[in-house]
């Protein structure tokens, strides 16, 4: 079992490296290679010579498109070619192989199996329409130019041979291409199946996260419908809106008129790749609450934004905390200005006054006048300490 898994990793490739459609079409380029060197050896038994090279032309850009695919990974640039090659192939091999009365149109049918196997489905029409077309021209040609048409058969024995052989093979390929391709099927609806689980586990997980949340997160679409919603955004457009908020709804039916501008203005930014979050106020009946919102872009697993997600938690108690800050803060200020400055001109003023009086009574000995000065000049120190505070609080905030 190993051995068999490992051969087939190695024709195929890997999982981890190559996609389900891109092993499809290295197993379909290994089976064909298999087929045309059966059929190489037919036309060599019957001495169709000219069949055999082409069929061995055949087989060499058969090789040529596996190398590409298998080992240089260009699989979607080359399908379309590969499988024009193909065709081309056989309007050769009808020519030079007795035309209708040789394996051709049968071989048109097994090509036309080979194109659904391995392009999507948006060509099936076109491969359809080729494999009606190309054939009724080619049996158009040759019963209006018979002579257009060689390689014809020695013997009753050769052509039983070929065509014979054109079908069993042809059964073999029809045969091995769908037990593949059925298997290769089963393998991705197993791996498939294991993924689903685990996104499910994963899913369940990443819900029982935002239901324990107490902030209200809801996921959006690119036009802002509503994806996913957690129970306390449920319970807000139930106390606030008296609605439920549901699944492919517009998410603006349940924000308020006056904050419509900002929270548009914050959706398209993070539709934009740049979250931001936003302060808002909202007045209700008992009181006045202040909300904040974020907004972040959501990405799939290619890094392209899918959406936008929303945070939104009640800051009111923080807010009116902060608001108490700053007017504590604003008042010490004012404190510090008159401290600073308006006690400054006074004590300026005795400070000179001192002077004056120092100069008028310098020979006597004034102990009192020199406390006073004392007591001045630590009150000028204080002054200068609250105005250096102040400055430096300044610049922290």
């Amino acid at each position: 079992m190993e051995k068999g898994f490992t051969l087939r990793a190695l024709l195929l490739g890997s999982e981890r490296e190559f996609s389900f459609g891109h092993r499809i079409f290295n197993m379909t380029c290994v089976i064909t290679m298999v087929i045309l060197s059966t059929f190489i050896c037919v036309n060599l038994l019957i001495h169709e010579m000219q069949a055999a090279l082409l069929v061995s032309g055949l087989f060499c850009l058969q090789v040529f498109y596996y190398i590409l695919s298998r080992k240089f990974r260009h699989y979607r640039r080359i399908i379309v070619w590969y499988v024009i090659s193909v065709y081309s192939g056989l309007i050769c091999n009808y020519y030079l192989n007795a035309g209708i009365d040789g394996p051709s149109l049968l071989l048109f049918y097994t090509t036309f199996q080979l194109a659904l196997n391995v392009t999507s489905r948006k060509r099936y029409i076109l491969w359809m329409i080729l494999s009606l077309l190309i054939p009724a021209g080619l049996i158009f040609t040759e019963f209006y130019f018979q002579g257009s048409v060689g390689g014809f058969y020695e013997s009753k024995t050769a052509k039983t041979i070929d065509l014979f052989g054109c079908y069993a093979l042809a059964l073999v390929y029809i045969f091995f291409a769908s037990y593949s391709f059925r298997k290769e099927l089963d393998v991705q609806h197993e791996r498939e199946k294991r993924s689903g689980a685990e996104l499910m586990e994963y899913g369940i997980r990443l819900q029982a996260f935002f239901e324990s949340l107490s902030d209200t997160f809801i996921l959006l679409d690119k036009e802002m419908k509503i994806i996913y919603f957690n129970k306390a955004a449920l319970d807000l457009s139930i106390a606030e809106y008296g609605r439920k908020i549901e699944p492919e709804l517009a998410i603006d039916q349940f924000v308020h008129e006056s904050n419509k501008m900002s929270f548009y203005h914050g959706f398209n930014t993070a539709l934009n790749g740049e979250p931001i979050t936003i302060d808002f106020r909202r007045e209700y009946s008992v009181k006045e609450t202040w909300w904040q919102i974020t907004f972040n872009p959501a990405r799939n697993e290619r890094d392209e934004i899918i959406g936008v997600t929303t945070v939104m938690k009640d800051i009111t108690d923080a807010y009116l905390y902060r608001l108490r800050i700053e007017r504590k803060n604003d008042l010490l200020e004012k404190i510090a200005f008159i401290q600073a400055h308006e006690l400054r001109g006074p004590l300026t003023s005795v400070q000179g006054l001192i002077e004056l009086i120092k100069d008028e009574y310098r020979e006597m000995d004034l102990v009192y006048t020199k406390k006073l000065e004392e007591g001045l000049n630590r009150l000028d120190v204080k002054i200068k300490e609250i105005i250096a505070l102040s400055s430096d609080r300044n610049d922290m905030t």
